[in-house]
């Protein structure tokens, strides 16, 4: 399923997923993947757990913009297609190729630079580089900021899909319409805490609003 994760600037929705992935130290608390308790201290047991994840920046912590559509694609891949220490570059253009056709991306070859990419390009090889990983958990932030219209339905496509074949997106956003849109139920983020789960029956931005403000409904 795609669950939502709402609230306002500081709540705390980028440091969860963060946390999640093990970027950030966690005070308190569980991940549970396929109700198995795993403990993500680092990105290497977040990894092992097959968990991925999109940051929001992804110029600056999403990609290497210096590198090309073949280095990015496959760098959270470089263990498993290395050898005594050597990157298999045969394997490594298989896999950046099927994962660019799947996800459309728009570049003169494998070989283009990301820096010269649209950002709904980069955006695209940011995903890429996790579903070449193989992830059943995807933690992602902000998929569609600072792309265009055209790219962003075709990233809400890919992400219905994704779902549809097992895995579990955990997708921030500041974009309201964006979450009703996608998700199945949203979680709302309040001082760093849960303040409330709202079921796809129940969408609605001002319930959403409610909850991230911390504004009790009128009474009947």
């Amino acid at each position: 399923e795609i669950v939502g994760l709402a609230g306002l600037v500081g709540a705390g929705r980028s440091e969860t997923v963060q946390a999640a992935f093990g970027l950030d130290p966690t005070a308190t608390g569980r991940v549970l993947v396929d109700a198995r308790a795993i403990a993500p201290r680092s990105i290497e047991a977040a990894l092992a757990a097959r968990i991925g994840l999109m940051p929001e920046d992804r110029k600056r912590q999403g990609l290497i913009l210096g590198l090309n559509c073949r280095e990015n694609t496959a760098l959270a891949s470089l263990p498993l297609l290395s050898r005594f220490g050597w990157v298999r570059r045969r394997a490594e253009r298989s896999l950046a190729e099927r994962y660019q056709k799947r996800l459309r991306v728009k570049a003169p070859s494998l070989e283009t630079i990301v820096s010269g990419l649209s950002g709904g390009n980069q955006q695209k090889i940011a995903l890429a580089k996790w579903l070449a990983r193989d992830c059943d958990v995807l933690l992602i932030d902000e998929p569609t900021r600072g792309v265009d219209v055209g790219a962003k339905a075709e990233i809400y496509a890919l992400l219905d899909e994704l779902a549809c074949e097992g895995k579990a997106l955990l997708v921030v956003s500041s974009e309201l319409p964006e979450l009703l849109g996608l998700c199945s139920r949203i979680l709302v983020l309040r001082a760093g805490r849960l303040a409330g789960e709202v079921p796809r029956a129940n969408f609605s931005e001002a319930a959403l609003m409610r909850l991230m403000a911390g504004i009790e409904p009128a009474a009947a």
